[in-house]
């Protein structure tokens, strides 16, 4: 949503206003205190597994081991794991090598998504921690199946859903339980792109093919194949539908989705264009869509009160906007913030601060990345001090199953219902 300067200048100031006057947020408060190093390894060190390892904090978690099939990746994660975690790392191309490790307490897992359940499903009966990326899997089966697991083995499953362990989130989510903007009935999210979303395949002798790989191109391209991806569903809409079913409260009962592959006929079997609509129990309606022809809007999530508008835009911006009548915005004074918890504090006249960076009265700026450092913080901290797991095996099953029900709206253009009985509604314990 592309909005004048001066209009976001007002939406920034409202949202930093408002959360001075509500309650601390505290899902992510925890004390800075020392801890022993969860010792892991990581499966999957491609683009997102290379952002996990990039992030992953050594004062909480110890990168032991790593593992990937296609060796410039290997040799990449090697390197950063034995200069910043542990200089007796090894490197694995078979993950059964790293859950065999008995000094080993945890993995996290970053492969191709149709591996997640069997993977982390193995992790947990090796009697692993597991750290698996989003979505939790590709089947409504697979879910399930992964979370009684989970439940069997009784050990920490953390599904990779960055959102739930960002402060501007926990602060947003506060000011709607708190009724800032009153009743919700419309939610909107985009995530647009101008771009074929293809990888470049380097010219490598390297045969992938006994790993399920009929050549490079589906290795480096798996998200553009249906036998190894949902799409833009799972890559980026689950994101978004994990952030609509916390803040509401709520799973959706009905969908419908429509699309195809309009601009890229080059070979692939996803779409390029999706819009998909969700309903909610209690009139809430949801529209997620992404397109790969303009990137006018990039990606944010809309959420339309009676009262007022709450706009999250990139992950690192927060803006309030008020219907008509509404409080006038003021200003705001700028001062450092120091702290060790990964919350933000305030005043009316003191940002709450993300990690203890400053935040000024014409900013909610917060580094995105920073998100990744906390949800792999907080992993170690569900295991080492029993803190709340902020996307447990059913927050991630609850995304997955309405990512996946979309996912076939879109691929049938039809108009499904979702039975209760597809969510994770008990808890896991």
């Amino acid at each position: 949503m592309n909005l004048t300067k001066e209009r976001r200048e007002l939406g920034r100031r409202n949202f930093i206003k408002a959360v001075a006057a509500t309650p601390v947020a505290g899902g992510l408060i925890w004390k800075a205190t020392r801890m022993t190093p969860v010792r892991a390894g990581i499966i999957g060190i491609g683009g997102q597994g290379g952002v996990l390892l990039e992030n992953a904090p050594p004062s909480h978690i110890r990168i032991s081991a790593v593992c990937d099939i296609f060796p410039a990746n290997l040799d990449r994660a090697l390197k950063i794991a034995q200069e910043r975690h542990d200089p007796e790392a090894k490197a694995y191309t078979d993950y059964r090598e790293v859950l065999e490790r008995r000094d080993l307490e945890a993995v996290i897992i970053a492969t191709p998504l149709w591996m997640h359940a069997q993977m982390a499903i193995e992790g947990l009966q090796a009697g692993k921690h597991v750290f698996s990326e989003k979505n939790m899997a590709k089947g409504v089966d697979e879910c399930r199946q992964l979370l009684d697991a989970a439940r069997s083995a009784r050990k920490n499953l953390q599904i990779g859903h960055q959102r739930t362990y960002n402060p501007l989130y926990h602060e947003a989510k506060n000011l709607i339980d708190e009724g800032t903007i009153g009743d919700i009935y419309h939610v909107r999210t985009v995530w647009h792109r101008n771009g074929d979303w293809r990888r470049k395949v380097p010219e490598v002798d390297f045969d992938p093919s006994p790993w399920g790989y009929p050549d490079l191109e589906h290795l480096k391209n798996w998200r553009l194949y249906k036998k190894y991806s949902l799409g833009l569903m799972a890559e980026l809409a689950s994101h978004q539908i994990q952030i609509v079913n916390w803040f509401s409260g709520r799973l959706p009962e009905r969908v419908f989705g429509t699309g195809g592959i309009y601009r890229y006929d080059d070979g692939r079997e996803i779409p390029d264009h999706v819009y998909v609509m969700y309903d909610y129990p209690g009139g809430l309606t949801y529209t997620f869509s992404s397109i790969q022809s303009n990137a006018f809007d990039h990606y944010y999530e809309a959420f339309y009160g009676t009262k007022g508008t709450l706009l999250m835009s990139g992950e690192k911006e927060a803006m309030l906007f008020y219907e008509k009548g509404g409080p006038e915005p003021t200003e705001i004074k700028v001062e450092n913030v120091s702290g060790d918890a990964p919350m933000m504090q305030a005043s009316e006249s003191r940002a709450r601060d993300a990690a203890g960076s400053s935040v000024s009265g014409s900013s909610t700026g917060f580094n995105a990345l920073t998100a990744y450092r906390l949800e792999l913080e907080g992993f170690a901290q569900t295991i080492r001090n029993g803190r709340p797991n902020l996307c447990d095996a059913r927050e991630g099953m609850n995304a997955a199953v309405a990512t996946i029900m979309g996912f076939d709206a879109v691929e049938q253009q039809v108009r499904s219902d979702i039975r209760p009985d597809m969510f994770a509604t008990t808890p896991l314990t």
